[in-house]
Order: structure tokens, then C-alpha cells, then sequence
């Protein structure tokens, strides 16, 4: 996969990072919770990038 692809789907993952974020912040109203959801939307992008395409 180029590398405009990859950065494309980084941006796209941008959207429910910012709306999953205030979601997590009008619920539990801390800022931890919301690095947490952070961390598991980055978590997934990584996992998707390594899993669905790396060359074998």
C-alpha cells in the first residue's frame, strides 16, 4: 500500500477519534478516559496497518 493511502485512512480515523472523544467527555468528564480512547483508536490504526497490509 503507498503511503498516501496510509495517511488518507489516518485522517479519515480522525473523525471518530474527535467524536468518540467528546462522547468519553460528556460521560465520565476526564481527561484521562478520553487519552485512553486515544490511545485505542491509535492502537487500532497501528493493528490495521500491520495486519490488513503489510506485504508477505
Amino acid at each position: 500500500m503507498d503511503i498516501s493511502r496510509k495517511i488518507g485512512i489516518g485522517i479519515v480515523m480522525i473523525i471518530p477519534t474527535f467524536v468518540g472523544g467528546g462522547v468519553v467527555w460528556y460521560f465520565l468528564n476526564s481527561w484521562l478516559a478520553v487519552l485512553v480512547w486515544i490511545i485505542v483508536i491509535a492502537s487500532g490504526y497501528g493493528v490495521m496497518m500491520g495486519k490488513f497490509f503489510c506485504k508477505d
